[in-house]
């Protein structure tokens, strides 16, 4: 499990750079001005001619139908969170604890995201899910969100993002409203089993999570969110990479810690 310092994101990974970023997407907006298309909608988003000519350049899609449209939506997120300023939180294990196994109460809550995009990233190895069906069980690294002018939030968990092989799996949610965030904090996401239990063989020793619906991931963002908005002083200010010799690679971007920390520092 490691939650020292911000890891590298699938951000940094799935673009060639931040000057990358900064000369292609503003042709993206550039189209989308031009033709009346809203750049929340995933779906006109990826229609773009010049959001195509990115992904032939990433070298992306080819003749798979549902790598095209995994990448699309991977580039959606990845452009709201380079609008946003590239906004990038790290959960430290007992923060991520407390939001599955704590006494989270949504009860006088207004919902809302940390700002209009961004990326969570979870404690390393603590959370686990499959992307496909038969396929093997993999970690989650976080989860993108998209917050658009209507109140509506779209989601992208990332997983299987590992330093020794190149590459890993996305699952995108559709966009929902945000207002109805208490009701996933609280909801039961399972039809058997407690949410959130381990599906891997002991993991239940070192206290593992798993998340096997869609429900477990609005739980999981909507709990995220609403610590952030409630518990403000737990939200650290910037922080940088460290330099490090052993471990997984260290972002380049700078990263917020949260912390288990309320406003009074308890």
């Amino acid at each position: 499990m490691h939650d020292a310092y911000g890891r590298s994101t699938p951000y940094e990974i799935s673009l060639p750079g931040r000057e990358f970023a900064d000369d292609r997407f503003p042709r993206v907006e550039s189209e989308a001005e031009e033709r009346g298309v809203d750049l929340m909608d995933p779906g006109g988003f990826v229609l773009l001619g010049s959001t195509g000519e990115v992904l032939e350049e990433l070298q992306v899609g080819g003749e798979d139908p549902e790598l095209l449209h995994q990448y699309g939506a991977l580039l959606f997120h990845n452009y709201h969170f380079w609008k946003a300023g590239e906004p990038f939180y790290l959960l430290e294990a007992p923060v991520a604890r407390f939001l599955v196994e704590g006494g989270v109460e949504a009860q006088g809550w207004t919902p809302r995201g940390p700002g209009p995009a961004g990326y969570v990233q979870l404690p390393r190895h603590l959370f686990w899910s499959h992307a496909g069906d038969d396929g093997p069980a993999e970690p989650l690294d976080g989860f993108y969100w998209t917050l658009d002018s209507g109140d509506a939030v779209s989601l992208l968990v990332v997983m299987g993002l590992r330093d020794d092989q190149p590459g890993f799996s996305v699952v995108a949610l559709p966009p929902l409203p945000v207002a109805d965030a208490p009701v996933w904090m609280e909801e039961t996401a399972r039809e058997e089993g407690e949410d959130f239990s381990t599906t891997l063989p002991g993991g239940e020793l070192d206290r593992l999570y798993s998340l096997v619906s869609t429900g477990e991931v609005l739980k999981l963002a909507a709990r995220t969110f609403w610590y952030m908005d409630q518990f403000a002083g737990g939200v650290g200010q910037p922080e940088g990479a460290p330099e490090v010799d052993e471990g997984p690679r260290p972002s380049t971007l700078p990263f917020r810690r949260v912390t288990l920390r309320g406003e009074e520092g308890s």
